[in-house]
């Protein structure tokens, strides 16, 4: 006999029942997300959820709180000194590695700061080497990729070392 698809089966309400009938895997955890999930023929509400668990005890793991990304704020003082860094020749990239922030968030209190923003050169062997990737055949964004460098700042390097652009390629229509 095929169950059509899109049709379920009525839900089985329950007040209290044997765990170790209803065990699908050696989990009670496991067997309880089972019973709330979609393929479960049974209605459980959390009451009976909790009461299950708690005669099952299910101790072995606790439930840690979910941890939530801290953001770390730049006080006055540390903003001031990476400025300072800044100014003095590092780049953007070591700053917020080093200070625990993204690289958008010191380039953000450079320009708060009226600080001009450095473009990141490529060095000699990297130019030499997107234009060898370019010429054999990689788009501009592939090569940038591979080399985790920005395009733009990829297509200037390599246009300064003699490489001739091909011609954009079009967007299929479907």
């Amino acid at each position: 006999m095929k169950k059509e698809m899109g049709t379920r089966s009525k839900p089985v309400p329950i007040s209290f029942f044997d765990c170790s009938a209803i065990s699908i895997t050696n989990s009670p955890t496991v067997d309880i997300v089972y019973l709330c999930s979609s393929k479960s023929t049974t209605s459980v509400t959390s009451a009976e959820i909790q009461r299950i668990s708690a005669a099952v005890g299910d101790s072995e793991r606790k439930f840690q709180p979910r941890v939530k990304r801290g953001w770390n704020r730049l006080s006055a003082e540390q903003q001031a000194t990476l400025v300072a860094r800044y100014s003095s020749g590092e780049t953007s990239t070591v700053l917020a590695d080093e200070y625990g922030v993204a690289k958008s968030t010191i380039l953000r209190i450079l320009r708060e700061s009226r600080v001009v923003v450095r473009r990141q050169l490529l060095t000699a062997e990297q130019v030499s080497e997107a234009a060898d990737l370019y010429e054999s055949g990689l788009s501009l964004s592939q090569v940038a990729k591979r080399l985790d460098v920005n395009q733009e700042t990829m297509r200037v390097a390599i246009l300064k070392a003699g490489v001739i652009l091909r011609e954009p390629t079009k967007a299929k229509s479907a």
